[in-house]
């Protein structure tokens, strides 16, 4: 299934403006930021390669990381909200009417599972949501996962999953969705085709769609979901995780330098 996809060593990269990345195991490296990650970010900011985080972690978590890490801002909650960097409050991309019955008709989809699948359980972070609901993921196998996706289909909502957790979410919520929100409304001097989306799972797909988003890295580590996947990335990287970023960060880097 992934013989069609490329090496970096393919890619012309001409004219990137921004590199639009999930953050759990694909910045990350065995679950931390490393110094060498940090590195590559502050080297892509200095070539004036913006760096925007698209992730499926939480409101609460990502309040402080659009501040902390040398990005311009992040995209939490699988495309729920964005955090600008430098900016005290979310903009919400995902529109909710009553924030309280929204958790609540969330919370009652996450017991209904509960009665099919009792191992499951919610998230640390949850509590710091807003638009979503999180189990980790365990030990569930894909065919599980297929059937709490369909699950969570006939009762409403979309369903997605990380290497991390699984999100319970409203349907119409995905990564894609929210770039291109942001990009059109923050960044619209940025089209789609100056954009790299990496990632490393399936709640990455809607980033590796070609028809959104032209070029599209994995690092190494996508290829467990070989089969779990309706979009591939263009590319992929040789090195899994943070270490396959930072080998795309030095490729973007070569390429504007030459």
């Amino acid at each position: 299934m992934y013989s069609r996809l490329k090496p970096l060593s393919e890619a012309s990269f001409t004219n990137i403006a921004l590199v639009a990345t999930d953050m759990d195991g694909t910045l990350t490296q065995g679950g931390k930021f490393s110094t060498t990650i940090l590195q590559a970010l502050e080297k892509l900011a200095s070539a004036d390669v913006k760096v925007l985080i698209v992730t499926g972690r939480s409101a609460g978590w990502m309040s402080g990381v659009s501040h902390l890490m040398p990005v311009i801002g992040a995209i939490a909650e699988n495309g729920g909200l964005f955090y600008p960097s430098g900016k005290e409050e979310p903009v919400t991309l995902t529109a909710i009417q009553d924030l309280k019955a929204h958790r609540h008709s969330l919370a009652v989809t996450f017991e209904f599972l509960k009665t099919i699948f009792p191992q499951i359980e919610e998230s640390a972070d949850n509590r710091f949501r807003v638009t979503d609901w999180t189990f980790n993921i365990g030990a569930l196998t894909p065919e599980e996962l297929q059937r709490l996706g369909n699950l969570c289909q006939q009762r409403g909502w979309g369903f997605t999953y990380s290497t991390v957790q699984c999100h319970i979410k409203p349907q119409e919520q995905d990564k894609a969705i929210g770039l291109l929100q942001v990009l059109q409304v923050y960044l619209p001097e940025i089209s789609p085709k100056q954009v790299v989306t990496v990632g490393d799972s399936p709640n990455d797909q809607s980033l590796f769609n070609q028809s959104q988003f032209p070029i599209s890295v994995g690092v190494a580590n996508v290829m467990q979901y070989a089969h779990q996947l309706e979009h591939q990335p263009s590319y992929i990287t040789q090195s899994a995780e943070g270490e396959g970023f930072c080998e795309l960060c030095n490729y973007i880097l070569h390429r504007k330098a030459t």
